[in-house]
């Protein structure tokens, strides 16, 4: 799926202040407000945008942030980045291509690093990590950069593989869903149907 040229305005626009309201992204796009909403509706329902949320400095909070890399097997690489999910002191998990995982922590007490240094310790995957305290902020950006031509990786609401090509998309009681292909487009719809009828 590729996006317009409106598409990339309006997600320029939400980085530079997701506040904004519809009326004011509007004027800033020169585009009409049903418009903003609908492109904007879609562009949640594709999983583009993920929320809106203020930025806040941990450090202006009194809170220490820390980057810790941790090497486990390729094999094991996921499974071991879920068990940090649930731990509010993780604010970032990446997987990287070379075995490692990254996470971005933040701490509001510095023991609170100790005890959780002895969590990781624990974890018979892991084969070693590295700590280190971050220490000053000279750039720090949204991951995502918006230019134009740029086009969206979707994931079939089916199957869940990566939709390579043009693929399927379904509207269902106003809710876009995106297939790879007719095969899962039908199973889809029969499943959808199944769960409607039982609600």
């Amino acid at each position: 799926m590729e996006l317009d040229e409106t598409d990339v305005n309006i997600l320029r626009t939400l980085q530079e202040n997701g506040r904004l309201s519809f009326r004011q992204i509007a004027e800033k796009v020169k585009v009409s407000v049903p418009t903003v909403s609908n492109k904007i509706a879609a562009m949640e329902n594709a999983g583009i945008i993920k929320g809106y949320m203020a930025c806040l400095d941990p450090e202006k909070l009194g809170e220490m942030s820390v980057i810790i890399s941790i090497k486990v097997k390729p094999s094991e690489l996921k499974q071991v980045a879920e068990k940090f999910k649930g731990d509010d002191h993780v604010r970032g998990i990446f997987l990287l291509s070379t075995g490692r995982i990254i996470l971005n922590c933040t701490f509001v007490e510095p023991y609170l690093i100790n005890e959780f240094v002895a969590k990781l310790g624990d974890l018979p995957e892991i084969m070693e990590y590295d700590i280190a305290n971050i220490i000053g902020v000279v750039m720090e950006e949204q991951r995502a950069l918006v230019k134009p031509g740029i086009s969206v990786v979707l994931q079939c609401a089916y199957c869940t593989k990566e939709i390579r090509n043009e693929g399927v998309k379904l509207k269902l009681e106003g809710k876009d869903h995106y297939l790879c292909c007719p095969t899962c487009t039908k199973a889809f719809q029969e499943k959808y149907e199944k769960v409607r009828n039982k609600a």
